[in-house]
């Protein structure tokens, strides 16, 4: 490992293999069993720490680092890499008890309990101060470790508290808005407050958006989330600077919850030096599973342009939170973790390394179970998979490709789920689809914030971008007109950044660019479909959403049948400078969008990596010369896969793979493709 006064210079000794350490719930004589069996396992990484404020400081300014240092020097002596976390994650019971302040209210005004997790108001100034301290205590002393790889700083932000509405957050919010807007006239026009007579004409009138008896003003709202998002920004950003404060230079991270929405992920990894994510997929979804889940890693290695993020948490099994929790069968835990690996991870890390004998998560599944690791399938598993990646270190310094970009914001996603709209969206469930007919499809996609650079992509596919500013549309407008293509999918340029619809028409700026006009809406009802019909005579079912559309230049390719909409276009394409633009009024059913979305790659040169095949996954991973293709069975059924004339060898199993594959139940293949 080499590692220099800047982080982005920190090369990792290897994949990273491992999981979450919780030494303070074991007695000392279990560490040894402990870095034994870790060895055995293939384990060279843990996150440390996490949960063990009450145990480094079990009294207000009184700190207990002695058991910390031995456990840090035994796995140094093992050759084991720490993620030292700064172990904020959870307040003490003293502490809430000091400062009964610290814990969050609900949105019915009700203050949180201390006895659970993450029981602080994000605006709390003792906790603030309190966790940097903490943090910087930690670096000040573990910061010249040889063991110390990265700073795990707090964990799962938002992940239970991602609002509060207390007096404290209400104050701030209110300063948080003098500064966004300087004065009130600004605020009244952004909030539109001349609806319903909510004009302001003090900074003290203004609440927060709670317990009101219909809709909140949707743009009140929006900045409420802005401002939630800002303040549990400030936390992670107050701990950086108390680990930078005290000297220590190794990288450092969060781990973000799979799923959680309420923070700007791509904001976030602006001050992290790696993203890291938690990852917990539901094995009952079966195929759906892993669609869901290669969103947020393709988020994860987005959010930092490219560069590799950290698997940091998943289950072995099975999780102990859902209403029922099933188990991931024989061979899925395998699959899953290549398919971090696969998306750009690198590393695969676990919740956790020994299963808790007591506390809310005793029955969460860990790498060493409750019955120990002798006969377990479980550890075998955990073990086999460590051999495996302990292979596999040329991944390294490479990267996930990609020529296609999905256009997704957090923001937009706030903005989507607002109420008072012409149907409730699940901001998620809408767009996701569009990004597993690409993933379906073995077609490598980035997710793209629409104020990123465009360039470098050939097709950008925007679902629901319901909130488009007018620099961003002027962006995508030379992105057509310079040879790219645009998808553009129902319901998207819509709102501004303060929610405020656009006059003259949908989709607001890019009328002339789509070539069309969108007239009205029908939502769909639950079960509810429309159909369609394209100019090859295809018929396909429209789902959940239906524009009405005028065309002003546009090509008709599909138009509806039936009803009232019989006739009026479905599916359109403008060109527009040296670029085409296509807009998708309409959900097509799973199999026509996954078609659509591959003739319009292939159109523009670019190839999926596999022929088809149910419930294959394949990704690549590119560097010095080098080209790795995985190959990903998430079924319990054997696949015939067609390399489409690649060939290459096995990292893992060392043995030469032919154009055609007969890929088992569960099975994975990492070939370095040969040119």
């Amino acid at each position: 490992m080499t590692q220099n006064d800047d982080p982005a210079e920190f090369i990792l000794p290897g994949l990273l293999y491992g999981g979450d350490y919780n030494p303070d719930q074991w007695a000392e004589e279990v560490w040894l069993e402990d870095v034994r069996l870790m060895q055995a396992a293939g384990v060279n990484c843990v996150s440390l720490a996490i949960f063990s404020w009450a145990k480094l400081e079990p009294q207000p300014g009184q700190y207990d680092f002695g058991w910390l240092d031995r456990v840090i020097d035994l796995l140094h002596a093992h050759g084991i890499r720490i993620f030292l976390a700064t172990a904020t994650a959870s307040p003490p019971p003293w502490f809430s008890r000091q400062y009964p302040e610290s814990l969050p209210v609900d949105g019915n005004g009700l203050r949180y309990k201390q006895g659970s997790r993450q029981h602080y108001c994000p605006n709390s100034e003792s906790y603030r101060e309190g966790a940097a301290r903490l943090a910087g205590r930690m670096a000040q002393r573990y910061g010249s470790h040889p063991a110390v790889l990265m700073w795990h700083v707090n964990n799962e932000y938002a992940c239970h508290v991602y609002e509060c509405y207390c007096d404290r957050c209400r104050d701030t919010f209110r300063g948080w808005l003098q500064a966004r807007y300087t004065t009130l006239d600004a605020l009244n026009d952004a909030w539109g407050t001349d609806f319903w007579s909510q004009r302001y004409g003090q900074w003290a009138e203004i609440a927060l958006p709670n317990r009101t008896l219909t809709f909140v003003n949707p743009s009140q709202m929006l900045d409420y989330r802005r401002f939630m998002n800002a303040s549990i920004l400030a936390l992670f950003r107050g701990e950086i600077e108390a680990i930078r404060g005290a000297g220590a230079v190794q990288p450092l991270f969060t781990n973000m919850v799979y799923g959680i929405r309420w923070l700007d992920q791509f904001e976030w990894a602006r001050y992290a030096d790696y993203t890291a994510l938690d990852s917990y997929p539901d094995p009952s979804l079966g195929e759906q599973a892993w669609q869901t889940v290669a969103f947020a890693y393709d988020v994860m290695r987005s959010a930092k342009r490219g560069k590799p993020f950290l698997l940091l948490e998943q289950a072995t099994t099975q999780v102990n939170w859902r209403t029922i929790n099933q188990l991931k069968p024989p061979g899925m835990m395998r699959t899953l973790s290549y398919q971090a690996l696969a998306r750009g991870a690198d590393s695969v890390m676990f919740f956790q390394w020994r299963q808790s004998k007591a506390g809310a998560e005793k029955f969460h599944s860990a790498m060493v179970p409750h019955g120990g690791a002798d006969g377990s399938r479980i550890f075998a598993e955990v073990s086999q998979l460590g051999a495996e990646i302990k292979r596999l270190s040329a991944l390294l310094d490479t990267r996930v490709p990609a020529e296609v970009g999905l256009l997704y914001s957090f923001e937009n996603v706030w903005a989507l789920e607002i109420d008072s709209k012409p149907a409730h969206i699940e901001a998620q469930e809408a767009i996701l689809p569009w990004h597993d007919a690409l993933v379906t499809a073995s077609l490598p996609v980035d997710i793209v914030h629409p104020d990123m650079d465009f360039s470098g992509y050939r097709v950008l596919i925007a679902p629901l971008l319901y909130q488009l500013t007018a620099d961003q549309a002027d962006r995508l407008r030379r992105f057509v007109q310079s040879g790219g293509t645009l998808v553009m999918s129902y319901f998207s340029g819509i709102a501004d950044e303060r929610d405020h619809l656009c006059q003259g028409g949908y989709p607001a700026f890019l009328r002339e660019v789509l070539g069309l006009r969108v007239d009205e809406w029908q939502p769909l009802l639950p079960g509810q479909t429309a159909r369609f019909q394209d100019c090859g005579g295809r018929l396909a079912d429209a789902l959940h959403w239906v524009d009405l559309l005028h065309l002003d230049g546009a090509e008709l390719l599909a138009h509806y049948q039936g009803g009232f909409i019989d006739g009026r276009p479905a599916i359109t394409r403008h060109r527009f400078g040296a670029g085409h633009a296509f807009y998708v009024g309409t959900r097509p059913e799973a199999a026509y969008l996954r078609d659509l979305l591959v003739g319009i790659c292939v159109d523009n040169g670019i190839h999926r990596l596999l022929g088809a095949a149910p419930g294959v996954e394949a990704s690549l991973r590119v560097g010095d010369g080098e080209r790795y293709l995985f190959i990903i069975n998430h079924l319990q059924t054997t696949q015939s896969v067609d390399l489409l004339g690649k060939r290459g060898i096995d990292l893992i199993t060392q043995t030469q793979i032919g154009d055609r594959l007969l890929l088992e139940p569960y099975g994975v293949r990492l070939v370095r493709l040969q040119f």
